[in-house]
This record gives C-alpha cells, sequence and structure tokens, in this order.
C-alpha cells in the first residue's frame, strides 16, 4: 500500500533518476490501524511501530520526503502518538500496514512541529490536511529538521508575540547547493563530504556526542577569533552565520515599535577612581564602608592603572568588599592552597593516562595552539621562552579542571590575558579573577550555544526599540539574526577596542551599572552609530559583517560608553510603553502582560495538539 501527497504523481517517470539529498535509518511510524475511528480491537492492544528508511530525494521535477519500513515492533501503549496517514483507507484487517509506503512532496507541506521527551517526532501538516509523524526513537531527529530548513524557507509561528513552536513552511528554496559550497570553501570540516558538513555544522551545537558539538564549535571560534580579515571570507561566513540553526526557545519576534521620547545629551565620563579616594573609602580594619559609591566613580570615570590590581579582586568576587586586611590575608592562603591542589592534578597527569582521556588531551591540545597566539603583540607576551606564556597556559589548564563540564573554549585565553598582565603574572590571584569573570560570561561558551543566542536575542529586542529604521533594514536583508555581533558578545568586545580601552570597559561593566546588560547598550549605541552607512550603502550580511569587522580597534570607548548611558536613561524615562522583554532586561518593573502571556504559553501545545485532531476528525 502506497501513501503518497497528490502531486507524487511526477515522481514515478523520473524515480530512477533521483538522487539521495538526506538518508537516515531507524525512524518509525506508528501502526495506522490503529487510528480507526471508533475501533475497539486496538483500544488497549500494545502500539505497533514500523522502523523504516527516512530519506530526502531530489527528483527532476520535486522533492520528496520518503519513508519504507524494514521492520515491525511492539511497544507498550504508554504515550499517545497522533498520526495521520494521507489518503489511507482501511478495509478489513491491517495485515497490509508493513507495505506502507510514505511519500510527500516537499511543495505540498505547510507546517511542522518537533516534541523533544522521552520518544522524539515531528509531525508534518500538508495543505491537503493530512498529517504525518515520524518517530525518532534511536536516531538523532535535528539532522533530518537541519535537512529540511536548507530546502525551505520557514518561519515560527508567533501568537502574542511568542513562538508557538509550529515551523510554518513558506515555500521551497531554489538551490540549497551554495550553503554547502560556502562551507566548503571555508576549509571548517576538510575532511568530510559536503553534505555530511552540512549536517554536522549546523545542528552541531544540539546533537551528541559531546566531543564533535565541542569540535564544531571550536572552529566556529576559530573562525571568527584567529582568523584575520584579510585571510576570512566574509562571504562564506556570512552565509555560514545565517544558516546556524536556532533553538526553538530563542526566536527573533516582531515587537511593535514604543514611541520614545528624544534621547538625553550625552553627558561627558568622570575622572577615573584614585588611589587616594579607594583607600579613604576603607576602615581601619580594610573594610570598603561604601562599595556602591567606588563602584559608581568606576563606572563614570573608570579606575587608575595603579590601582586596579587590587580594585579587580573586588570587582571579579575574589575578595568580598566588607573583608578586612586580616581576612584578605586568610583568603590568599586558602586561595593559593586550593590552586596548587587543582594544578597538580593536571601535572601530573602520566602519559598513559592521557592516552586514555580524550576529552582532557583534545582541551590541551587546543589550549596548547591558542596560548601561543594570544595577545603575542603586546610587550608582556612578545618573544619566545616568555614566561608569561607559560602562567596563561597553567592558569588555562587548571581551569579546566576546576570547571571540567564547560573546559575550555576558544575565546577564553582572551579573557585571562589582561587579568593575567593586571595581576603582575600572579598565577593564584589571576586564576580566581579568571573564575569570577567565567562566572559571569561562561553561558557564552556553552557547547548548545543557548547564552549566545539568548543575547543576540535580547539584542534584536533593544535594536528594535531603540532603531527601528535600522532593525527594518536588517530585516529587509535577511540579517536581523543579529549574527555579525557574535564576536562582540563572545569575549565581551576583546577584538574590538585597542588594549587600554578594553581595561576600562570591562570595568565598567563589573559594577553592573546600570543594569546588568548593559554591554548590549554598548553593542546598540555602536550600531546607531554606524546606521546611516549600513542603511545608506544598503549593506546585506556580507557587507555589514565585513563593515563590522573593519570597526576592529577604531570605535571610540567613551562615545559608546556615553551613547549607551543615554539611551538608558531614553528607555528609563519611555518605560511605562516598553515591551515587557525590554523592561526585564534592563531591569525596569514588568507590567501585568507578562503573568498573562506566560499563562497563555502552557496552553499553546494543547491547542496544537487538538488543532491536528480537529484537522484530522
Amino acid at each position: 500500500m502506497n501513501s503518497t501527497s497528490e502531486n507524487s504523481g511526477s515522481v514515478t517517470s523520473d524515480e530512477e533518476f533521483g538522487t539521495e539529498y538526506f538518508v537516515q535509518q531507524g525512524v518509525a511510524i506508528k501502526s495506522l490501524s490503529k487510528l480507526l475511528k471508533g475501533s475497539k480491537r486496538h483500544k488497549n492492544d500494545s502500539e505497533t511501530h514500523y522502523t523504516g528508511l527516512l530519506k530526502i530525494m531530489k527528483y527532476k521535477t520535486a522533492k520528496f520526503i520518503e519513508w519504507k519500513p524494514t521492520e515491525m515492533s511492539i511497544f507498550p501503549d504508554a504515550d499517545e502518538w497522533n498520526i495521520v496517514d494521507t489518503d489511507y483507507k482501511q478495509n478489513g484487517k491491517n495485515k497490509n500496514d508493513c507495505n506502507i509506503d510514505i511519500k510527500i512532496n516537499l511543495a505540498t507541506m505547510k507546517s511542522y512541529k518537533m516534541k523533544k521527551h522521552k520518544k522524539h517526532q515531528i509531525s508534518i501538516l500538508q495543505t491537503n490536511g493530512s498529517l504525518v509523524t515520524f518517530l525518532f526513537e534511536s536516531s538523532p531527529i535535528n539532522d533530518f529538521v537541519t535537512a529540511l530548513k536548507t530546502l525551505l524557507h520557514t518561519e515560527k509561528e508567533i501568537r502574542h508575540h511568542r513562538p508557538t513552536g509550529v515551523i510554518l513552511v513558506l515555500s521551497e528554496r531554489q538551490d540549497s547547493d551554495p550553503l554547502c559550497q560556502s562551507i566548503k570553501e571555508l576549509k571548517i570540516f576538510p575532511d568530510q563530504p559536503p553534505t555530511s558538513t552540512v549536517w554536522s555544522f549546523i545542528s552541531g551545537f544540539q546533537n551528541n556526542p559531546v566531543e564533535k558539538t565541542y569540535e564544531t564549535f571550536a572552529k566556529i571560534s576559530d573562525v571568527l577569533l584567529t582568523r584575520t580579515p584579510d585571510t576570512r571570507p566574509d562571504q562564506e561566513v556570512a552565509e555560514l552565520l545565517n544558516r546556524v540553526e536556532d533553538d526553538d526557545e530563542y526566536t527573533m519576534v516582531d515587537h511593535p515599535p514604543s514611541v520614545l521620547p528624544p534621547r538625553p545629551v550625552a553627558k561627558p565620563r568622570g575622572n577615573p577612581l584614585n588611589q587616594a579616594t579607594f583607600y579613604q573609602s576603607m576602615d581601619n580594619e580594610g573594610r570598603i564602608l561604601n562599595p556602591d559609591n567606588i563602584k559608581n566613580i568606576i563606572f563614570y570615570g573608570g579606575c587608575e592603572h595603579l590601582i586596579r590590581y587590587e580594585v579587580w579582586k573586588y570587582l571579579l568576587g575574589y575578595y568580598p568588599w566588607n573583608s578586612t586586611r586580616e581576612q584578605r590575608l586568610y583568603i590568599d592562603k586558602l586561595q593559593a592552597a586550593e590552586y596548587e591542589r587543582m594544578k597538580v592534578q593536571w601535572m601530573n597527569m602520566s602519559p598513559d593516562q592521557i592516552s586514555r582521556f580524550n576529552m582532557y588531551r583534545d582541551r590541551k591540545s587546543l589550549i596548547d595552539k591558542d596560548v601561543y597566539r594570544t595577545d603575542r603583540t603586546l610587550d608582556f607576551f612578545a618573544g619566545d621562552g616568555n614566561e608569561n606564556l607559560v602562567k596563561l597556559h597553567n592558569v588555562l589548564m587548571t581551569y579546566v579542571m576546576y570547571n571540567f563540564d564547560l573546559g575550555y573554549v576558544q575565546g577564553m585565553s582572551d579573557l585571562l590575558s589582561p587579568i593575567l598582565m593586571i595581576m603582575k603574572s600572579d598565577e593564584v590571584e589571576s586564576f580566581w579573577c579568571f573564575v569570577g569573570f567565567m562566572n559571569r560570561v561562561n553561558t557564552n561558551f556553552e557547547l548548545k550555544q543557548t547564552g549566545m543566542k539568548k543575547q543576540l536575542n535580547d539584542l534584536h529586542y533593544l535594536l528594535t526599540t531603540v532603531s527601528p529604521e535600522l532593525e527594518n533594514h536588517l530585516k529587509k536583508m535577511d540579517s536581523s539574526n543579529m549574527y555579525f555581533c557574535f564576536r562582540w558578545l563572545l569575549v565581551l568586545f576583546k577584538r574590538e577596542f585597542v588594549h587600554s580601552d578594553i581595561m576600562r570597559l570591562w570595568e565598567v561593566l563589573w559594577t553592573d551599572i546600570p543594569c546588568a546588560n548593559f554591554h548590549l547598550l554598548i553593542c546598540v549605541a555602536i550600531l546607531d552609530n554606524e546606521k546611516d552607512t549600513i542603511i545608506n550603502e544598503n549593506y546585506g550580511l556580507t557587507e555589514i559583517l565585513k563593515h563590522v569587522n573593519n570597526l576592529c580597534e577604531r570605535i571610540d570607548l567613551d562615545k559608546a560608553l556615553t551613547t549607551a548611558y543615554s539611551i538608558y536613561e531614553q528607555l528609563k524615562e519611555a518605560q511605562p510603553s516598553l515591551q515587557d522583554s525590554v523592561n526585564e532586561l534592563l531591569g525596569f518593573s514588568l507590567s501585568h502582560s507578562d503573568t498573562i502571556l506566560s499563562s497563555d504559553s502552557n496552553s499553546k501545545e494543547d491547542d496544537y495538539e487538538k488543532a491536528l485532531l480537529m484537522n484530522y476528525l
């Protein structure tokens, strides 16, 4: 028995000339006989699944999803799986179920939805109202979804400004081959064929095993962090970034623009925190009496370089603000002992142990490579046999032992470098200050990239509110995903400002004034300053990426900081009219609608299932 979509007739003549675009074993469907309305025979029976071979085939005139059974399995009827056969008619018993063939023309796809629970499944709704559900019980679902994404133009269904989980199919892509070619030319995975590269790269952030995901992220970081603009092809990088799969949890959502009051005039920066003011803020036992006042001075003016060695320890949580001198000496002693304990663990590991410890070996190899290309133009790290490179290596290796779940990812050495310089090459103090810094930004380096995706999403919210004209241009150019800001956020502008400025910027951000997401306002300020160029020159993603790269070490930090704070004050004045997402980002109070939307979101899953059931009946 064949179950085909209404346009499947064209396949017969082209069948022998079809090419396999995607193949996956071990994909199941549930026995269609169980779906008979009013059937009592199967009500309490075990659930029958037919496991088969799932393909996406490309023919001369059309592309099809095809499934053929290879075996039958019996499972306890524990979960409810909805599946509707396309044009299926049941006559008598289910003896012919094993001859089921499924063919779905991509041109007839209306939408699809995934579930990722105990059993992963994807339900595909066609324009004729029929629904087919595939079960991925022992094989990954992400590769199949990624293949669909490269063949279809899609968008996420939005209700009440939030995604429902349903993916709407807009149209077929004319040709997805340039994507494969772009990745191939970028030489990120030179040892794999292009088709395999697409699935491994795009879905690599979410798929298991962890080792492959780690490798994928490391190679992306290598493209964005270690290659200079003249050796990094902007077109290929743009294509690559623009195809990365989004988490369902985070999506770029259109918001109605808010009417903002005029932006306040930017206030000039103040004087930096000096040594006299810092020490005068302490009592006789060395406690800092008014930490908020110290933070305010740093936010508005930074910190004199002479006292950064002490001030950064407070900002990064190495010392509590209310600690006495005696307590700080005790902290030094405890932290030194703990650091040495972790350092000994990796230093005493034998070659035989390392040979059986793949993840450790891979992380050590990556650190060895990155250390010797981190800030080598600075005198502090210049020259062969530089002891500071050894200390940089030691701290990063010890951090692997401290946080083995996260380990080491490219970009971390960029964050440690200035800290090691300010801490005068002291490994212990550098390590614990680095730990404090990583506690703030560790989601940037998570394998699934959830933290990075959320920040890009949040940045889009802010840009939509502050500069709707620029956001409209980005949307028109298919660039509203904000991927061109990826490097800014990954290493907190480390590559965008000169070395002296990055220290001033980081200590401002560490104050958490006026909010924890002030770095996103800095992004908005930089983009707002470049708005006229981007719009007037009609830049697309490739040109924007090139333009952003050319801003490296040319951005005026004082202007960026003062503009960002002016934007904050402008939004604060407009607070009652802002979207709840923006209010939450900036630490403003939320309206009552947030509670309503949260309650509404809980029923979306049930609504979708009811809609599918009604469609079937």
